[in-house]
């Protein structure tokens, strides 16, 4: 079973719900400005993780043009508590045009991809506008209830240290990447681990490559819409 087949597309936002909240704060605001705004301090930088516990494999991500594009390779097997193992092997590509952020999933197993809006870029848009995309990022950490607890070393670049209530904690550099991530929610127990950062890197290894993708658009906003629970009568 593949994890983003069309049908379960909404499952990319709910495999761990506490996990990517905090990850799409950390991250979408850098991709959701004016397209001529630097979004991000490096103009292009690669990070390689190391996954452990109910998401177990690897993870790269590339950062393009200052932040304006994004792209993501996961070769997980993710097992869920009471439901079983999902095996994801995919990439995501991000970009801004005509001002709106695209997002393309590609399953690498049948080289089919669905293209989306990301439906939370209006409100991310404004809130953003007229900030410093750091400053704004941290603002966000801290409203999470996010505090910084001490400095770390990790792959051999230091980081800071961020606790949230939630059962999350992340290593951030000063220059915002991540370098680590541990959940403990409920049941679930995830650990992400940078093994590889390579700083003004612009080579993606392919990760932006969508040549020979069979790609259907899709409206995402619809299908949550859809696939949400139906609410009891009045």
């Amino acid at each position: 079973m593949n994890g983003y087949k069309s049908e379960s597309l909404t499952g990319y936002f709910k495999y761990i719900p506490c996990l990517l909240l905090v990850i799409g704060a950390v991250f979408t605001p850098l991709a959701a400005n004016a397209q001529n705004q630097k979004l991000h301090p490096l103009e292009n930088y690669m990070v390689k993780y190391k996954c452990e516990g109910n998401a177990n494999g690897e993870k790269i991500q590339f950062s393009q043009d200052y932040g304006r594009k994004v792209c993501l390779k996961e070769n997980l097997q993710i097992t869920m508590p009471g439901i079983g193992s999902v095996k994801r092997n995919e990439k995501m590509v991000s970009w801004i045009e005509n001002g709106e952020r695209w997002i393309v999933v590609v399953n690498l197993d049948d080289n089919t991809g669905t293209k989306f809006k990301d439906p939370t870029f209006a409100k991310i848009n404004e809130s953003i506008k007229g900030k410093d995309p750091l400053d704004f990022n941290k603002q966000q950490l801290m409203g999470m209830g996010g505090m910084v607890k001490g400095q770390k070393t990790v792959s051999g670049e230091q980081c800071s240290m961020w606790s949230f209530p939630q059962g999350i904690e992340m290593c951030i550099t000063d220059d915002f990447i991540m370098l680590e991530t541990v959940a403990n929610v409920q049941d679930l127990a995830i650990k992400e681990t940078a093994v590889e950062v390579k700083k003004n890197s612009p080579d993606s290894a392919g990760l932006c490559d969508l040549t020979g993708i069979k790609i259907t658009e899709r409206d995402i906003s619809q299908m949550m819409q859809q696939q949400a629970p139906p609410q009891p009568a009045q």
